[in-house]
């Protein structure tokens, strides 16, 4: 079934719509920065579990390095949600942009016919 040529603008239309927004992945940046921040945050707390340990009474500069690192394991985690979420919109919106180019003709309708190796398979 074949779209009308209004139906085919609105399409195109939101084709190039959906796919500047897939060019864009957030959740890549932020999941990178969560993780960047969980290693330094066990580093940091390994230091800190080290001076305490090894101390009858820790030093001075034990509390604010205890602080930063508390600081550092909330800012992963936050981070860490905004990519789920972040990767959740991108998900969907490849999803539509799956359906549009459908709808425009420009993939096919079934994957296998587009995959080169599962007519190969399905030849033999």
């Amino acid at each position: 079934m074949q779209p009308t040529v209004e139906q085919r603008a609105s399409l195109e239309a939101e084709h190039a719509q959906l796919a500047r927004a897939a060019r864009e992945r957030r959740s890549v940046d932020l999941f990178a920065r969560a993780a960047l921040e969980g290693f330094c945050w066990a580093i940091l707390g390994g230091v800190c579990g080290k001076l305490f340990w090894d101390s009858v009474r820790p030093p001075l500069f034990f509390y604010p390095l205890a602080l930063l690192d508390l600081l550092l394991l909330w800012d992963a985690i936050r981070h860490y949600r905004r990519a789920q979420a972040a990767m959740a919109r991108e998900i969907t919106i490849l999803a539509r942009l799956r359906e549009v180019r459908v709808h425009l003709g420009i993939d096919p309708t079934t994957l296998n016919s587009a995959n080169p190796l599962m007519q190969q398979e399905s030849r033999t």
